[in-house]
């Protein structure tokens, strides 16, 4: 009969695993043999040629350190031997002191001593010491002032010169445009003249070269409050005047005549700006007579407000009238005004038609014998007549002010409104006449 698998194994296997273990630690022996035999090979092998680890790192470091040595000198090579500078082309230290630390502190411990690395050269506070240049140390002070090669101030003393020559020639310049704009300004205001009109604008006028200049040298004018006066080769020539109407109320023409007025401009009359009406001045016989027993000259005008040259010339009757049988040297004025604040007659008149009502009224005066003169400031004269179809009648100019501003011949001029003088309580007109019309 045969047995089943499970006897053969028991009876059989437990030997045959010994030989496999034999078998193994064999092989294993073996194995570590062979791999300490290749081992110490390769150690002996190292040890002989130098391929070593330590030998590898040690080559490395030489090849390194020849690689540096090649390096330093190509570079002495080619900033020295090749090099044509100096050491003292290169020096930076002769500079001036640009105001380094020169005391013991933490940011400058060596108390402003420098060593240049390239000339050995020692910087001591500014100063600069060499063996080949004992006793010339030079100070902060000295290289400031122009004593180094390197930054010579004094070699800038040209370029400073022309810097100084450029200046003047520059403020020369200035000076010469200032004079050129004040000789142009000169000569527009020899061409042209600004006037004010009442409403606040201005405006430039052009001077009429057909009118005849006046030729007054104003320096020659000199001021004694409240007398303006006019000298000719250092001769007085001007006469003092006052204007006197109602509106002064009563006058002490006495007190005037020993304060040194020459003569009064009494008003006669007007017109009405609004009616028409022609009215006398309340004052004027009362005046024309104190005047003349002062022993006054005497002038007068008449406010017109004429709209035709009928008008202006029934207004010169009326002025004639009144002062007919009197001794009246100085001019017979027109005054014709704009009223402020209010319309005028006469503000419907054009320039023309001002012009015409002028002229007849001081024509009808010339026809009487008498000095006929037109009244105006500069808007009224430049702007609202035309001067030169008037330009044969004497001017009495109005302008508060220092020097009269009219390029025209006058005759005389008011310069102050609201003087004080003797004689006259309130405030007093004040005139200066260039000749003497009594004359």
């Amino acid at each position: 009969m045969k047995l089943h698998d499970d006897y053969y194994e028991e009876e059989h296997g437990s030997g045959s695993r010994i030989t496999y273990v034999y078998m193994a630690l064999i092989m294993s022996a073996v194995i570590l043999g062979v791999t300490a035999l290749v081992f110490w090979a390769n150690q002996s092998r190292s040890k002989s040629d130098g391929s070593g680890y330590a030998a590898a790192l040690a080559q490395k470091e030489a090849k390194a350190a020849e690689a540096g040595k090649k390096s330093d000198a190509n570079a002495s090579g080619n900033v020295i031997e090749d090099s044509k500078l100096t050491s003292n082309d290169l020096d930076i230290w002769t500079l001036p002191d640009t105001g380094r630390e020169k005391n013991n502190t933490s940011s400058n411990k060596n108390n402003g001593t420098v060593t240049n690395q390239t000339t050995g050269e020692t910087v001591v506070d500014g100063s600069s010491n060499t063996s080949g240049s004992a006793g010339k140390s030079q100070t902060a002070d000295e290289l400031s002032n122009g004593k180094t090669s390197v930054y010579d101030m004094t070699a800038r003393e040209d370029v400073n010169g022309d810097k100084k020559e450029d200046t003047a020639k520059k403020d020369q310049e200035k000076d010469e445009d200032k004079k050129d704009e004040e000789d142009e300004k000169d000569e527009e205001e020899e061409t042209r003249i600004q006037v004010k009109h009442a409403d606040g604008t201005k405006e430039w006028v052009d001077i009429n070269e057909d009118i005849s200049r006046n030729k007054y040298d104003l320096s020659k004018l000199t001021y004694q409050k409240p007398f303006m006066n006019y000298y000719e080769d250092g001769k007085l020539v001007s006469k003092c005047g006052v204007d006197i109407s109602a509106n002064q109320g009563d006058v002490d023409f006495g007190k005037l005549k020993s304060a040194g007025c020459d003569f009064v401009m009494l008003k006669v009359g007007a017109r009405g700006y609004s009616s028409g009406n022609i009215v006398s001045d309340e004052n004027f016989q009362d005046n024309l007579k104190a005047a003349k027993k002062a022993g006054l000259d005497i002038g007068v005008y008449f406010c017109s407000q004429a709209v035709s040259k009928a008008e202006a010339r029934e207004e010169a009757d009326e002025l004639l009238d009144a002062i007919s049988g009197s001794s009246v040297k100085y001019p017979v004025a027109f005054v014709m005004e704009t009223v402020d604040d209010d319309m005028a007659r006469i503000e419907a008149l054009d320039m023309a038609d001002r012009t015409q009502v002028a002229k007849a009224f001081m024509d009808r005066v010339e026809d009487a014998g008498y000095k006929p003169m037109i009244y105006g400031d500069k808007e009224w004269l430049l702007t609202m007549v035309d001067m030169e179809n008037l330009q044969d009648y004497d001017v009495w100019f109005a302008q508060d002010s220092d020097e009269p501003e009219y390029p025209y011949e006058f005759g005389m001029w008011q310069y102050d409104s609201d003087a004080s003088v003797k004689g006259i309580s309130g405030d007093a007109t004040m005139i200066m006449s260039f000749k003497d019309y009594a004359k």
